[in-house]
């Protein structure tokens, strides 16, 4: 499917992200062309269904999130594949009743909001509630609503293609992931907690040309999942790190549309 386009870089083109919630939408816009699909208006929610939203919650929403909804908020490949972002009649408020919910763990296990008191501000912290985080009702995440979205693409290319003939994933010992920093360059996204191990180690991103490598903690040791624009590209992973790689698995991964937010 992505044969033949350029290889993008995503530690080069999100360069500039972290300078602006604008310049984020701009490194969605080129991974997206590049890994899945240009971007199209039809992409978009119509913002009707935003000020529905508002309406209902009695909370206006930030900036950013409604620009996310203006822009791709229909794009399942980039926002429903897995732990999916909620539509705008899905908002809800988190158990605590201290966030609105914008994200959920497709079991209903975890969730990302933003703090009620900050949904005036144009790009809020991000707060993580989860069944893995005893005695909090929740934790920061992120300093800024736009990087999670960008974190939340990178996420859905990586778990749209792990169990495919175009990635793959292996336990992430010491040494495996001193391979990995000695080939790969990481991605300045900010540290990100993992909502299955909040207190552990954040997930790590590294990058190259047609390739993309997340390293994600585990309570036991951590898994290295690599995917590629196509099956060279994982080929020259699994060259570069040697590693116990899985096998190909024949089905793909199927987006979470019908899943439930959280229970």
């Amino acid at each position: 499917m992505t044969e033949g386009r350029e290889r993008l870089d995503p530690v080069r083109a999100f360069g500039a992200a972290a300078t602006s919630r604008a310049a984020v939408w701009e490194f969605v816009e080129a991974f997206a062309e590049s890994w899945m699909a240009p971007l199209s208006p039809a992409d978009g929610i119509p913002p009707s269904e935003v000020r529905r939203a508002e309406e209902r919650l009695g909370y206006p929403l930030p900036a950013a999130l409604s620009e996310v909804y203006a822009l791709f908020g229909r794009r399942a490949d980039l926002v429903a594949v897995h732990n999916p972002l909620l539509a705008p009649e899905e908002l809800l408020l988190d158990p605590s009743s201290e966030l609105l919910v914008f994200r959920s763990e497709n079991q209903g296990c975890a969730g990302w909001g933003v703090p009620l008191d900050r949904l005036g501000d144009d790009d809020p912290p991000v707060g993580l509630f989860s069944d893995h985080l005893p005695g909090v009702a929740w934790k920061p995440y992120l300093d800024r609503l736009s990087p999670a979205f960008a974190e939340l693409v990178l996420s859905k290319a990586v778990m749209a293609r792990r169990y495919g003939p175009c990635g793959r994933e292996c336990p992430a010992p010491a040494e495996l992931i001193a391979a990995v920093e000695a080939a790969y360059e990481p991605i300045a996204l900010p540290p990100c907690p993992a909502w299955y191990h909040p207190e552990g180690e954040p997930t790590r991103w590294f990058s190259a040309p047609g390739k993309l490598l997340c390293l994600e903690p585990d309570p036991v040791e951590p898994v290295l999942a690599v995917v590629g624009q196509s099956e060279t590209e994982v080929r020259e992973i699994l060259a570069a790190v040697p590693g116990a790689w899985s096998a190909v698995e024949p089905v793909p991964y199927e987006y979470e549309e019908d899943a439930p937010p959280f229970g």
